[in-house]
C-alpha cells in the first residue's frame, strides 16, 4: 500500500508540473463526485442552477465508487490524473467527498467548496479520526447552522469563518409539498401493498471504513414488526456502502434500498436510525424519529460523536425491547428544538444561497 501511494504521488507530482503550465479558467466551475456515474442530490441541484448562468463554464468529473473499484490501481490512477487536470485548471471546485488530489496537489488560485454529502454529523469523521492522509486545502465548507462551525473546522481543516451557513440544497425539496405528495404517490404505485398502511423506515449508517470493510449493526426486524399489527410495514433502506446485505424475510418487511431516501421520507410515518446524518433531514418533516444504538458506549470510545445524546429529540434505545416500548406509546420527541438548532434556514432556498456564494467567489481575483 505504501509503495502504491508513493508511485501515485510521484506520477501526480510529475504531471502537476505540466498541468500548472495551463492557466486557471476564471469562469470555470468543476464538480468532482466519487460516488456515482452521474451528479445527484446537492451536486445536481447546484449544477442545474449554475447551468442557467451563461458566463459560467461547468466541468464534471463523475466516478463510480465501490469497494472493489478503488482497489483497481490502474483505474484509480487514471481517475486521479483526470481530477488533477480538471481541479487545477478550474477557479472553483465543488466536492462532496474527501478528495486526495485536492488535499495533496491543489494549486494556488483554485478555490474548493466542500458540499458535504450530509446535513450534519452525529459521528466524528474527517481529521477528527485516524486517516490514511490528512484532509486539507479546502477553502469553504457549507453548513446548515452555526452549530457545525467548530466540528467542520476540525474535520476539514478550515477556519471557522470559512464554514459558511447557506443550508444544504438537498433539503430544499422537503419544504416543497408538491414534491412530497408526488414522491409518496409514486412509491405507493410501485408498492401498492403499502396503501393505507403505517410505514416504519429503518435507515442506519454503516460501521467500519473503506480500508477495513463495511458492516451493519444487527437489527431484529422480524421481532419489531411482529410487535405491531397487520397494518404496519417495515422498510429497510441501507447505506449505499452496505452492499450484498441479506435482509430478513417477512411479508411485512420490504427492501427499498434502491429507492431515493427523501422520497422514502415522504412515504414513511416514522424513522429508525442510529448515527446517520439523515436524522437531521427527517426532523424537518415533524415525523416521529427514533434512535437504536446498542453499541453506543463502544461507538463513543472508538469513534466519538459531535452531537451529545442529550441533544437528540428522543432518548436513544440500547435494546430492541427498549425501541419497541418507545414506539408503542405516543411520541414525545422534541423535534422543534432539534431542527431549529441544526437548521438556520427552513425556507427551501438553500440552493440559491450556495449558487450566490459560488458566483461571489468567481468575481474575486485568482490570487
Amino acid at each position: 500500500m505504501k509503495l502504491q501511494k508513493l508511485i501515485l504521488n510521484i506520477i501526480l507530482g510529475f504531471l502537476n508540473i505540466f498541468v500548472k503550465m495551463f492557466k486557471i479558467k476564471e469562469n470555470q466551475v468543476a464538480f468532482i463526485s466519487l460516488e456515482s456515474r452521474y451528479l445527484d442530490s446537492d451536486m445536481k441541484l447546484i449544477y442545474d442552477e449554475l447551468e442557467e448562468k451563461k458566463d459560467v463554464v461547468l466541468k464534471k468529473v463523475v466516478i463510480e465508487y465501490d469497494q472493489q473499484g478503488i482497489k483497481q490501481n490502474f483505474l484509480y490512477m487514471l481517475n486521479c490524473i483526470k481530477q488533477l487536470f480538471i481541479i487545477n485548471t478550474s477557479h472553483v471546485v465543488i466536492i462532496r467527498d474527501n478528495n486526495y488530489v485536492v488535499s495533496t496537489f491543489k494549486r494556488k488560485g483554485v478555490k474548493v467548496i466542500q458540499v458535504w454529502h450530509a446535513c450534519g454529523a452525529i459521528k466524528k469523521f474527517g481529521n477528527a479520526l485516524p486517516r490514511k492522509y490528512p484532509i486539507k486545502n479546502y477553502d469553504y465548507i457549507i453548513a446548515n447552522s452555526p452549530y457545525w462551525k467548530k466540528p467542520y473546522s476540525e474535520a476539514f481543516a478550515v477556519k471557522e469563518e470559512n464554514v459558511v451557513i447557506t443550508g444544504m440544497p438537498r433539503v430544499d425539496c422537503l419544504f416543497d409539498q408538491n414534491y412530497l405528495n408526488q414522491a409518496k404517490e409514486k412509491l405507493l404505485k410501485k408498492y401498492p401493498q403499502l396503501v393505507g398502511k403505517k410505514i416504519i423506515l429503518y435507515a442506519p449508517t454503516f460501521r467500519g471504513n473503506i480500508y477495513k470493510g463495511f458492516s451493519m449493526l444487527p437489527f431484529d426486524g422480524i421481532k419489531l414488526i411482529e410487535c405491531f399489527d397487520e397494518n404496519t410495514y417495515l422498510l429497510y433502506k441501507m447505506h449505499p456502502l452496505l452492499k450484498e446485505i441479506n435482509l430478513p424475510q417477512h411479508p411485512r418487511i420490504l427492501d427499498v434500498c434502491k429507492e431515493d431516501t427523501h422520497e422514502l421520507f415522504a412515504l414513511s410515518d416514522s424513522l429508525i436510525s442510529d448515527y446517520s446524518s439523515i436524522v437531521f433531514d427527517y426532523s424537518l418533516l415533524n415525523k416521529p424519529l427514533y434512535f437504536y444504538t446498542p453499541d453506543l458506549n463502544e461507538y463513543l470510545n472508538n469513534v466519538g460523536c459531535y452531537v451529545d445524546k442529550g441533544e437528540l429529540p428522543v432518548d436513544v434505545s440500547l435494546t430492541m425491547d427498549e425501541l419497541i416500548k418507545t414506539m408503542q406509546v405516543p411520541y414525545k420527541g422534541k423535534l422543534d428544538v432539534f431542527k431549529n438548532k441544526f437548521f438556520t434556514y427552513q425556507d427551501g432556498k438553500n440552493t440559491n444561497r450556495v449558487v450566490d456564494l459560488i458566483l461571489e467567489i468567481l468575481k474575486k481575483p485568482l490570487y
